[in-house]
């Protein structure tokens, strides 16, 4: 195998390196070892480096591969820092691999239960009171019986048959909030 190129872009350690069969690859790599291969690379008159074998300590996940070593025919390593392998964030309901750290579910399970923007799962129907009746529908009916008992308060004059009203509406309040 033989080390191209070494650098760093968005924050992310990078190797190129054309392995025996003639492919070129990227590598994920610590800046350690990006370090160490720029020491190592040396260039041509015309400014491009000049391809040096090397023996790579590395691994292959899912055809993304992950420098941790270098090692030059010579026997010297970059032996600094070796890179940070962190495994493949998962989702946090099926164990499926993500593409990127920050999110915490898959595209499946968030579609399912979705996650709020705090990473807290998000409660079906709302708030809920501690019987798991929910607020907003109790404060829905409360005003609407509250609106109709205002409006037949001057058109009454019989409490008892504002009573019976009031109660009639609430059934059919609390039979949708029920449902």
């Amino acid at each position: 195998m033989k080390l191209l190129i070494a650098f760093e872009k968005n924050g992310k350690s990078l190797l190129k390196i054309r392995f025996d069969d003639g492919q070129e690859k990227w590598a994920v790599t610590s800046q350690a070892v990006v370090n160490y291969a720029k020491t190592i690379l040396v260039k041509d008159a015309e400014g491009k480096f000049i391809p040096l074998d090397a023996i790579f300590e590395m691994t292959e996940k899912n055809g993304q591969y992950t420098v941790s070593k270098i090692i030059t025919a010579g026997g010297a390593t970059a032996s600094q820092a070796p890179a940070t392998t962190t495994s493949a964030p998962k989702c946090s309901d099926c164990g499926k691999d993500l593409k990127d750290a920050k999110y915490k579910k898959c595209w499946e399970c968030n579609k399912k239960a979705p996650v709020t923007q705090s990473g807290a799962e998000k409660p079906q129907g709302g708030r809920t009171d501690a019987v798991g009746t929910s607020i907003e529908k109790q404060a829905m009916m409360k005003a609407s019986a509250n609106a109709v008992a205002l409006a037949m308060q001057g058109q009454i004059s019989d409490v008892t048959v504002l009573g019976d009203l009031i109660v009639a509406l609430y059934e059919v309040l609390y039979a949708k909030l029920t449902a």
